[in-house]
């Protein structure tokens, strides 16, 4: 069974590396590229960017490859109240608020049950080109759980597309009251990666984000323990399952 996983960025598939050790480096740059072999199972991890560009190009360089499951695993922000920092959910359902493209995820009952059993909360993923003022987002979810991300709804338009089952699992890195204080273009490069330097050079500018980065990196090390944790066990699932519960997922456009 061949597994692609994408990730934004190198923070969110850390532990992996911890929980698999076989994970190797196969590429560098511009996307760097992982891979791991389980007991019938190809597993390919790609560190794609932040961004709906950055997932169609990195989805672009492997077009040659058809995997029998996508996962991206990455953060979001929180927008529900009981969504805190380490919390760790799945998209039910997905908004691109700039394209107001809706898709939806459709799961057998096996992997709910998988679901289910490991407490993950079903969300509708907001997807941004960049973050906003959280507690107005929240409004547009009605007062269901939901998360702020920058990729869950291309993610879902290019499995779609390319008649791939998908499935996007987050982890709440900052919770719905705690406003980033900054703009991610700031300490970002133009893949969409965090460069440390520009987040030193943001915080001179702005010593007052200096909490604020503070309680991001402490929510995102949580958020990747537990992330991570959900994903090798969904991996560590045997491939025979693993297969059925990805025949019977549909992505669809609502």
């Amino acid at each position: 069974m061949k597994i692609l996983i994408l990730s934004a960025l190198s923070q969110e598939y850390a532990p992996l590396k911890k929980l698999f050790p076989a994970l190797r480096p196969v590429r560098k740059g511009p996307f760097r590229k992982f891979a791991l072999h389980l007991p019938d199972k190809e597993i390919t991890l790609i560190e794609c960017g932040m961004g709906d560009k950055a997932v169609k190009e990195a989805l672009g360089g492997e077009s040659a490859v058809s995997p029998d499951l996508l996962i991206f695993s990455g953060f979001a922000g929180g927008l529900h109240p009981g969504l805190s920092a380490g919390s760790v959910c799945f998209a039910a359902n997905t908004r691109h608020i700039v394209a107001k493209t809706t898709y939806g995820f459709r799961f057998p009952d096996e992997l709910a049950q998988f679901l289910a059993n490991h407490r993950i909360t079903p969300v509708l993923a907001l997807s941004a080109k960049t973050p906003g003022n959280k507690q107005l987002l929240s409004a547009q979810a009605f007062g269901e759980p939901a998360v702020l991300d920058m990729e869950t709804a291309t993610v879902a338009e290019e499995a779609l597309a390319r008649n791939i089952p998908c499935i996007c699992f987050r982890a709440v890195s900052d919770a719905v009251d705690h406003d980033l204080g900054f703009n991610l273009e700031d300490i970002s490069d133009e893949q969409g990666r965090v460069r440390p330097f520009r987040v030193l050079k943001t915080i001179c500018k702005k010593p007052s984000s200096a909490r604020s980065f503070f309680l991001l990196w402490r929510g995102s090390r949580l958020a990747a323990k537990n992330l991570c944790g959900l994903v090798a066990a969904f991996l560590n699932l045997p491939a025979s399952e693993l297969s059925r519960m990805a025949a019977g997922i549909r992505v669809e456009r609502r």
